[in-house]
């Protein structure tokens, strides 16, 4: 136990290093200048030379020091308000000015530093640093809130008595990863509750509403919380873990814990929660797969620049317009993206797609794949078999339109190997099992690719073969779908 608390202490000054940096360079700028005021009529150079002034400055580091080992000062500094901080200063002011007495003492030289000099400096320090430490706070808080709040999107499903406390639960850190997006409620009255908000959250249903919400929206994962109703709350878990959402469900106390290889209790604000992932990914293999993928990126991002040069001439002779096409997309859990390929149909592609889908290959308009697309540019010129030969139908023949990707990967919004990124259209029509495909980072290619994607027209087929890449993912089944991606590229095989 000792050694927990020294830890959480040694986390809280590295969380705080800026206010530390503060504390020290504020206290001695003002002993400069509370000197400098004291003796306007000598030399503040002379005064910086004498061995009074550098004991003063070894004794005022000391006093930071000894502070944040017994005061911890910026304990929960961002959460207090004007007044708290005013209070928290004359604290902190009143035990320095001490410390550095007693040390100044012990050392014997309290009689050589001037009192009035004394008087100026905690004076300035304590008005300075009150003043810097609400403006910092404030920039850091605007900057959190604002900029950082969206790393993860977090759904809340829990009954209206209960809401109120949960939301306040989950915002009770100032330093919080997700955003809180939109909220469910078992007892939803269309009447009542339409347009209904807490604390600036939309309140938007009930438990179908939310699957519906959850299937076509941004979501990283779901808390719940059903104290009255256990069984509703296991049945949506399994629900969503079809989907390949992750769950937390809040407890009261840890005999409510079910055994799971893949359940395990954090906090989550203030709230204590049982987090139930799809799988647990070993760290080493996650490190692994983030290495290849920057290795990956950066590799393929230099070939797209030589394959730039080639092919750009050509495809803006045969069809002016942008060489780069850049589309919608839908990456993991939702978070919609911008993908990038070499462009290797006409300008009026997306347009004319709507007149073709009665041609598409697949079975339902989930997917689109057409043989022969006359949007491809160049497609109109045949082989003597009746073959389109375009420089369109070369560039996807050989997959020279991924390669841009290789950007998407560098920039975390794809990885080498996963599952196809949807489109927006193509995600619209999703049922909760297909959502699952969006539980883990698309990629370039995968497991459908390399499988024969041109002969599967049954999305529900490639819907199972992601989840199967899913669900039994390993580094070395990545290095084996690569090295068959690449056999596949140079066979010319399964693309478009």
């Amino acid at each position: 136990m000792p050694s927990m608390n020294t830890k959480n202490k040694s986390d809280r000054l590295f969380k705080h290093l800026d206010f530390i940096v503060f504390d020290f360079c504020i206290l001695e700028i003002c002993f400069y200048l509370a000197t400098y005021l004291y003796g306007l009529d000598h030399n503040l150079v002379v005064r910086i030379g004498t061995v009074s002034f550098r004991r003063q400055q070894i004794a005022l580091a000391a006093a930071v020091a000894i502070s944040l080992a017994v005061e911890e000062p910026y304990k929960s500094i961002l959460k207090r308000n004007k007044w708290g901080e005013l209070g928290a200063m004359v604290t902190h002011t009143v035990f320095l000015a001490l410390v550095d007495v007693v040390i100044l003492f012990f050392i014997h030289d309290i009689g050589i530093t001037s009192r009035l000099v004394t008087v100026y400096m905690w004076i300035f320090y304590f008005v300075i640093f009150l003043f810097v430490r609400l403006v910092w706070k404030k920039i850091i808080r605007n900057y959190v809130i604002h900029r950082k709040a969206a790393n993860r999107q977090i759904v809340i499903f829990t009954t209206r008595s209960q809401l109120d406390s949960m939301v306040s639960g989950l915002r009770s850190k100032i330093f919080m990863d997700y955003d809180i997006a939109a909220a469910f409620i078992d007892d939803y009255d269309f009447a009542i509750d339409k347009g209904a908000s807490i604390d600036r959250i939309p309140v938007l249903g009930s438990a179908e509403d939310m699957m519906n919400y959850v299937t076509h929206t941004w979501t990283d994962e779901v808390v719940l919380y059903l104290p009255e109703d256990p069984h509703k709350s296991m049945s949506l878990t399994e629900r969503l873990d079809t989907a390949g959402i992750e769950t937390r469900n809040v407890v009261l106390n840890l005999h409510d814990m079910k055994d799971s290889a893949s359940a395990y209790v954090e906090k989550m604000g203030s709230l204590v929660v049982i987090s139930k992932q799809d799988r647990e990914i070993p760290m080493r293999e996650w490190i692994f797969k983030k290495t290849l993928d920057i290795i990956g990126g950066i590799v393929g991002c230099i070939l797209t620049m030589i394959i730039f040069i080639f092919i750009a001439p050509i495809i803006y002779i045969k069809s002016p317009g942008p060489i780069f096409f850049k589309q919608q997309r839908v990456g993991r859990n939702g978070k919609v993206f911008t993908m990038y390929k070499f462009r290797s149909m006409y300008m009026d592609a997306e347009e004319r797609k709507a007149e073709l889908m009665e041609q598409n290959n697949m079975e339902d308009t989930l997917m689109f794949k057409m043989s022969d697309d006359p949007r491809i540019i160049g497609s109109e010129k045949k082989d003597k078999d009746g073959n389109p030969k375009g420089i369109g139908n070369f560039i996807r023949d050989t997959s020279l339109d991924e390669f841009p990707q290789f950007f998407n990967v560098l920039k975390g919004d794809m990885s080498l190997v996963g599952t196809r990124p949807p489109t927006l259209d193509e995600w619209s029509q999703y049922s909760e099992h297909h959502r699952k495909r969006l539980s883990m980072r698309p990629g370039i290619t995968g497991l459908w690719q390399i499988s024969g994607r041109s002969e599967i027209t049954d999305f529900e087929k490639v819907v199972e073969l992601d989840a199967r890449y899913i669900d039994t993912w390993t580094v070395g089944m990545d290095i084996m779908i690569l090295i068959k991606t690449v056999g596949k590229v140079l066979k010319r095989e399964g693309a478009h």
